[in-house]
């Protein structure tokens, strides 16, 4: 008896959060977005700072891809209104500022600045200043040239005379990195300097590695539209887009370059109703769920905002969060994430590439999308 309440009342919780969106059809009572997203959450909670999975051991300091599933937890939480989780979450924060000290990161590289935006975030949450004061310090230190070797200080210079930040790569998951960081300090400050140097920045980005097609290829020597990769991109303009001023004079092209993305994105879904790890050989690879859950994020965000068609894209966006489901085992360990991936220079360097559950690439991102699916 109590299970069957236990249903109805998650049945109901389901048709009521899919009738307020009123984008997508009512979902099955084992993919709402509440019910993952706190198994996620939990998961994440569950376990002591790790390092990249291939890494075994205490992690030197806190590395990105557990910084992007804290961020997705606190959003989860904060959309929620879950003060449990948020108190959780905060509490993991507080060894950094004392005994475990060693981990808290430094904003000497793109990957690391990101860092930032879990002190950002905790103080839009909590209003404590010193979390305001440690992540605005990752933001302004971004565009700070620091004290360095004469050649680096030549190079980064010129990044910096020319509006760029020193940390400048041409990367394609530096999109999302400088963006996050960047679009936190904004919110936090209201200062419009930061997001706008985001965006003159992303316009760069575009210019420089954006196809013909809408994607990017993992480098000038990798020309392979690798998944994850492409994920960043994605995300990152995403990000942008959700934060960026309207009347910002790049949001344009910004806004014109990700719908060119998510055009070509929906023209190479595999017959799961996912992405492959190469996105344009949905036939041929296998399919990858980190970059999958990011462009289904990018999706269900931009069907949200009105960037996306609604008839057009919802369904895409819907059949690939249900298409996730399945990978996503009973511990709340999402399946099939491509391990940590340098450039390579083949396509069997990809399409090898060993494959990992629980990965925080994976973790994160399936968490951004089950966020991006509730109300508002």
């Amino acid at each position: 008896m109590k299970r069957n309440i236990l249903k109805i009342c998650i049945l109901f919780l389901s048709i009521q959060t899919y009738a307020q969106n009123g984008i997508w059809d009512q979902l099955p009572a084992y993919a709402d977005p509440l019910v993952i997203g706190e198994k996620l959450v939990k998961n994440y909670l569950s376990s002591d700072y790790r390092h990249f999975d291939e890494i075994p051991g205490t992690p030197p300091y806190i590395v990105y891809p557990e910084t992007c599933t804290w961020l997705g937890a606190l959003v989860f939480s904060e959309k929620t209104n879950n003060k449990a989780l948020l108190k959780d979450l905060e509490e993991r924060f507080f060894p950094l500022l004392g005994k475990r000290k060693e981990l808290m990161q430094k904003p000497n590289h793109v990957d690391n600045t990101v860092f930032g935006v879990i002190p950002l975030r905790l103080y839009m949450l909590t209003g404590n200043p010193l979390y305001y004061h440690i992540g605005i310090d990752f933001a302004d230190r971004q565009w700070q040239l620091p004290k360095s070797s004469a050649s680096d200080s030549v190079k980064h210079r010129v990044f910096l005379d020319n509006g760029l930040s020193w940390q400048t790569r041409f990367w394609i998951d530096d999109m999302y990195m400088i963006t996050a960081i960047q679009s936190h300090a904004f919110l936090a400050t209201k200062d419009k300097s930061y997001i706008d140097r985001a965006a003159y920045e992303m316009t760069v980005y575009l210019d420089s590695i954006q196809k013909p097609n809408g994607l990017f290829y993992h480098a000038k020597q990798a020309p392979f539209f690798w998944g994850r990769g492409n994920g960043w991109m994605a995300a990152g303009m995403t990000e942008l887009l959700k934060n960026l001023p309207k009347d910002n004079k790049h949001y344009p092209r910004i806004l014109s370059s990700y719908q060119h993305m998510m055009r070509t994105l929906k023209s190479y879904v595999n017959k799961e109703g996912l992405w492959g790890q190469l996105v344009d050989e949905p036939e041929d690879s296998w399919t990858e769920t980190s970059g999958s859950a990011m462009f289904t994020y990018a999706m269900v965000t931009g069907v949200k905002e009105g960037w996306l068609d609604k008839k057009e894209y919802a369904k895409v966006a819907r059949r690939a969060w249900l298409a996730l489901m399945p990978y996503l085992n009973d511990n709340g360990d999402l399946r099939e994430v491509c391990i940590g991936t340098n450039v390579g220079s083949t396509k069997e360097h990809y399409l090898n590439r060993r494959r990992l559950v629980g990965d925080f690439h994976g973790q994160a991102a399936l968490l951004w999308c089950a966020s991006a699916m509730l109300v508002p």
